[in-house]
């Protein structure tokens, strides 16, 4: 512990700058890496679960055109002639002219109104099943998952019932398809290395899957996880164990009836590879980094250490008020030719810093033209003094001043005399504004003036006040007199903001309005916002 104290107790630059280019470095890394981790790991998860999206949206897609397909041929044998009047002979060819161009249906049948199906040596009754009871409320049907009584298999059924003239009940026209015909169409709906669909029934058996092979007729339960979000119809996009039994991002959609469920998984591995991948790339290069800029301040630190040790003294010596300080030349004769210069120009900038500063200071806050403060003074500094007043419970005003008819002062006499104006009008609000004044010209023939511990009748006052006293000193230069009026608008400090998001803001756009109005309504006047006297009146 005392070892590592006393390297990080440490005053040399080389100590320093090692230590410090280290764990800019580590950070740099670590805020790259961190963020660029778990941005890119919500991209992946987000690109993921579109495709996912995109993939069972078609696959869906697909299995409804197919059960429409599928359903429509039922219907159009359940309209047909020979089904309404029950001639039977004729109604087994039309189905087996149509297996000869159509080789999908396993078998097609006719459903007698009693229940049965009948054949030459046999009678199968399924008057039990759904699809039967909601013919014979008039209702077609597909069916999920459902054991042929046949032979035993898994099947779906396709069903339309067979109406007479009046409406009435006369049999059912049964559609068989077993799950191979499925398997063909979802076999080719693989993506990625790892992306599978599987289709679903209602009850949670999966019907097929795009990793089955065209004759794996059979059917499983489903205990994903996937499947209870599904019947939940829950919105959680996490990972869970998959039917293919690892981690993986999955989506659901039901079908508009209900009866299907498709499902598209894709392994949390495979999402991320490229990702991890890249992360690992990263850490690499930037601890090769880390090494390469730790034997680079090793090098750079033992040649700018010096210099940069009499630099920092002057810059202390500079910050004490010593601002035409010099650094002697002779000691650094053998430091980089960079540094030598570096310290040439420090010399030459310390020989006119402290003119430049004082000139700088009083620049930066007054308007050359007027010398009376500027706009930036007013916003900043002013803007200080108006929250010290108001913390301490005064009320203060703003004055927004517009010489009338400048433009038609610079037009008849010239920029001269309009500068010369601008200083007098300028020199005036100095003399008489008072003491707990901030005069500053806002722009052009613009003047503001931030009135301290003054209401708005007072300020109003004072505003008449200068507006005459304008008219009594007219500008005179020579044996030229340019008379000069202003308009005026006043505004009361409001703790309720209606511009901007500063109180002093606030201020200056309603007394802006103000002004406006005194010179919509002849120039010449002062004019008094009435915000804050609404505000008074809401309160009383």
């Amino acid at each position: 512990m005392g070892h590592v104290f006393s390297l990080f107790s440490e005053h040399t630059i080389k100590t320093r700058l090692q230590l410090w280019i280290s764990a800019i470095i580590l950070v740099l890394a670590f805020s790259i890496i961190v963020p660029f981790y778990f941005i890119e790991k919500s991209n992946r998860l987000d690109e993921a679960r579109v495709q996912l999206k995109q993939v069972i949206a078609l696959q869906n897609l697909s299995i409804e055109r197919w059960n429409q397909e599928k359903l429509d041929a039922i219907k159009r044998f359940a309209l047909s002639d020979n089904a309404k009047f029950h001639r039977i002979g004729d109604l087994q060819r039309e189905f087996q002219d149509y297996a000869k161009v159509n080789s999908e249906f396993y078998s097609i049948t006719f459903v007698e109104p009693d229940g049965n199906i009948r054949t030459d040596t046999t009678s199968i009754y399924v008057g039990d099943r759904l699809y039967y009871k909601l013919g014979k409320e008039k209702q077609s049907y597909v069916s999920g998952i459902v054991m042929s009584r046949e032979n035993g298999n898994p099947v779906i059924t396709f069903s339309s019932p067979v109406l007479g003239d009046q409406g009435e009940f006369k049999g059912i026209v049964l559609g068989v398809v077993t799950l191979e015909m499925l398997n063909k169409l979802i076999a080719r709906l693989s993506f990625g290395d790892t992306g599978e669909v599987y289709v679903l029934d209602a009850e949670g058996n999966i019907v097929t899957a795009s990793n089955r092979s065209e004759n794996d007729t059979n059917t499983q339960r489903a205990t994903s996880e996937i499947y209870h979000r599904a019947v939940t119809n829950s919105t959680d996009y996490s990972a869970y164990i998959g039917f293919c039994g690892e981690n993986v991002y999955g989506q659901y959609q039901w079908s508009p009836t209900k009866n299907w469920l498709v499902v598209g998984e894709i392994t949390q591995g495979e999402i991320f590879r490229k990702l991890n991948a890249l992360s690992i790339t990263i850490i690499v290069i930037s601890l090769i980094a880390l090494l390469l800029s730790v034997a680079a301040a090793v090098m750079i630190a033992s040649k700018i250490e010096r210099p940069i040790r009499y630099l920092l003294r002057a810059t202390k010596i500079i910050q004490k008020g010593n601002y035409d300080y010099q650094i002697n030349v002779d000691k650094i004769r053998t430091a980089p030719v960079e540094l030598r210069q570096l310290v040439a120009t420090f010399n030459l900038m310390s020989d006119r810093l402290k003119s430049n500063i004082s000139l700088l200071e009083h620049s930066a806050w007054m308007d050359q033209l007027t010398d009376v403060h500027n706009r930036r003074y007013m916003m900043l500094e002013g803007n200080k003094q108006l929250h010290m007043c108001i913390i301490s419970g005064q009320t203060c005003s703003v004055l927004m001043m517009d010489i009338d008819h400048f433009k038609k002062i610079n037009d008849t006499y010239g920029h001269l005399v309009g500068d010369g104006v601008l200083h007098h009008v300028a020199s005036i609000l100095k003399r008489y504004a008072g003491n707990d004044a901030i005069v500053a010209r806002y722009g052009g023939e613009e003047f503001i003036l931030l009135l301290l511990r003054k209401d708005a009748q007072e300020s109003a006052a004072l505003a008449e006040e200068l507006r005459n006293i304008l008219i009594d000193e007219p500008f005179i230069k020579e044996s030229l007199a340019v008379k000069i009026t202003t308009s005026i608008g006043v505004a009361e400090y409001s703790p309720t903001l209606e511009y901007g998001t500063m109180v002093l803001e606030d201020m200056v756009s309603r007394a802006d309005h103000a002004l406006y109005r005194a010179k919509s309504g002849g120039r010449n006047r002062v004019v008094v916002d009435t915000k804050r006297l609404y505000d008074e009146e809401d309160h009383v």
